[in-house]
């Protein structure tokens, strides 16, 4: 009997350790990694190591490929797209582009000018950050969370958590201090409504690559389009 109710135990028990690894990797990635080696390029010089182009689309590829590695361990299945999805998918990157690129189209077309290499390493490591951000939040986050709280509730913490992210909340902070609140506000508001809509795709698909790759095309836009 008691070997039983050990044996039947054994799935949660791992399930509980997987989400606390998943939680442990998400705070190392968005802690100490993100402020040492992804600081918000909105804040540094130009003169900064991190715009140091072959340099910073290393570091951002390795940090997607590690995320991706912990995820095939953690939860394997939010990687996996169905063949009924992959309409939805390229609807809503081409959506993304659109958007995007109408936000900073003046932007976006000086940008072709920077040279094509320059101009795909921008594009490139704005696309790998907007993969590894959902891996992170709607993937590693969320989904530990949701095995303790309700799905309102996970996706209310990992959508403030989101806004307050060191690549989002540096920035945030920065302006404050200009007391630029309009501009601030602002940013607050698109952080909550992407992140909102990333969510949506996550829990609509039940996968966490639909919304990554939505999300790194709008990031790749913008990156070029203000970089570049």
């Amino acid at each position: 009997m008691k070997s039983d109710a050990y044996n039947a135990k054994q799935p949660e028990r791992r399930a509980g350790l997987i989400a606390g690894v998943a939680i442990l990797v998400f705070l190392l990635m968005e802690l100490p990694v993100r402020l040492v080696l992804q600081p918000d390029p909105w804040l540094l010089q130009a003169q900064h190591w991190y715009f140091n182009q072959p340099l910073r689309l290393v570091i951002e590829l390795t940090l997607v490929v590690a995320l991706l590695a912990v995820m095939v361990f953690c939860y394997p299945t939010l990687l996996k797209v169905k063949r009924n999805q992959l309409s939805l998918l390229a609807g809503s990157m081409l959506a993304s582009a659109l958007l995007f690129g109408l936000l900073e189209a003046e932007q976006l077309i000086h940008s072709f000018s920077a040279g094509l290499w320059l101009w795909l390493a921008w594009f490139f490591s704005g696309f790998f950050i907007g993969i590894g951000q959902e891996l992170l939040y709607r993937g590693l986050l969320f989904t530990s969370f949701q095995r303790y709280m309700s799905l309102g509730l996970a996706t209310a913490i990992t959508t403030i958590l989101f806004v307050i992210a060191p690549l989002h909340s540096l920035r945030l902070w920065q302006y404050l201090q200009q007391e630029q609140f309009t501009l601030v506000a602002i940013l607050i508001a698109i952080y909550i409504g992407v992140s909102l809509l990333f969510q949506w795709l996550r829990n609509h698909t039940g996968n966490v690559m639909v919304p990554a790759l939505v999300h790194g095309v709008g990031n790749a836009v913008t990156w070029v389009a203000v970089f570049a």
